[in-house]
């Protein structure tokens, strides 16, 4: 994980969406994807796996295994369904999807209506979090939901790693030594946290 944080706001290249397209770096991470607001706003962590919004459904979008949807607006949700059905149809695994816990049974009731219309399953893992609830992308990685204000219910995301560093009483020990305080059940680590990337969508923030 590259250090500091990465805080970005679909706002920042909305002057140039061309320059989203060719791909650009915050803080050590590659970034892809598409903002022109009111039209359509997808934001790619390639080297995370995961986007922010999903637009209209850019191709690059598609392999990335985690969503995290802002609010309910078109430019940001519009391309949900063809994510998903694309996803099916090369046969990757199901994506998880996160969004507003107010707009859940929304979205649920959104893919289902595709799923009659496409005659497929949409397979997808879609959970609703709300603000200061918390969720494990992997062992290394979570987020954590914080409040935005826009003109319907939204929410930005906090993505931040999480380490394992040895206590200082146990520096200098060998491998050994540290394997047999492990296996004693003797704690040896700590954990630190650190944010990595911020997302507010097209909205303001308390971040």
């Amino acid at each position: 994980m590259a250090a500091g944080t990465a805080s970005f706001s679909s706002k920042n290249l909305d002057s140039n969406p061309m320059e989203m397209s060719k791909g650009i770096q915050i803080e050590g991470y590659p970034i892809k994807g598409l903002s022109i607001g009111g039209h359509e706003t997808c934001i790619i962590f390639p080297t995370l796996n995961l986007a922010f919004d999903i637009g209209r459904c850019p191709q690059k979008a598609i392999s990335q295994d985690f969503l995290f949807i802002s609010h309910g607006h078109m430019d940001h949700i519009g391309g949900l369904p063809l994510y998903v059905a694309t996803r099916g149809l090369y046969k990757m695994g199901p994506p998880t999807i996160i969004v507003p816990k107010s707009i859940k049974n929304d979205v649920e009731n959104l893919l289902e209506v595709h799923r009659r219309l496409d005659q497929s399953e949409l397979r997808c893992n879609l959970i609703g979090l709300e603000v200061g609830e918390e969720l494990s992308l992997r062992r290394d990685l979570k987020v954590r939901v914080f409040r935005t204000y826009h003109v319907i219910d939204s929410q930005g995301y906090l993505l931040y790693s999480v380490k394992q560093k040895l206590k200082k009483d146990y520096l200098g020990l060998s491998g050994n030594e540290i394997k047999k305080l492990r296996l004693s059940g003797v704690e040896i680590t700590y954990t630190i946290t650190e944010p990595e990337v911020a997302f507010t969508g097209d909205t303001t923030s308390t971040l």
